[in-house]
């Protein structure tokens, strides 16, 4: 029997930055969220006649979920270079190298590699003449894989 090990820390979802290889475009800080990120294998079904048993087994075939980032705009430049990339992407079907950091306690901890990474859709706030929320503006992102990268590996 496997020995019980004690909790040292724990990571908190906060303290990360996406890297984007484009001129014009700050990383750090740039994107508030980033969810959805998750990969799964399909099935392939197989009954038994005999027994009537059903058995599973994978297709082979790796699936990466679709990601949703978000950030709020501010005005700047930045801002006029994630509107070209986003319009480039999603006209275009560019797909660029990017990272993912994951920070804790101000040290990088792992890096997330994606593979293929492109936008695939840009969805604006609300317009409200009455509302006091921020301009956070959502992007739908793909990409053809991933691999989290551990510091010194």
């Amino acid at each position: 029997m496997a020995k019980m090990q004690k909790p040292q820390d724990a990571y908190v979802v906060n303290g990360w930055y996406l890297n984007l290889p484009v001129p014009g475009i700050l990383s750090e800080g740039l994107f508030e969220t980033l969810e959805g990120m998750g990969k799964s294998s399909g099935n392939v079904e197989m009954v038994d006649a005999g027994s009537n048993h059903v058995y599973n087994f994978t297709d082979q075939l790796t699936r990466y979920d679709e990601m949703t980032l978000t950030r709020t705009y501010q005005g700047n430049a930045t801002d006029r270079a994630m509107e070209a990339l986003v319009s480039t992407m999603i006209e275009t079907g560019l797909k660029l190298p990017a990272t993912a950091v994951k920070m804790h306690h101000g040290n990088e901890v792992f890096t997330i590699v994606f593979e293929g990474f492109r936008f695939t859709a840009v969805k604006m706030p609300t317009l409200d003449v009455a509302g006091s929320d921020k301009f956070t503006v959502s992007y739908t992102a793909m990409c053809d894989g991933w691999e989290i990268v551990p510091v010194g590996a």
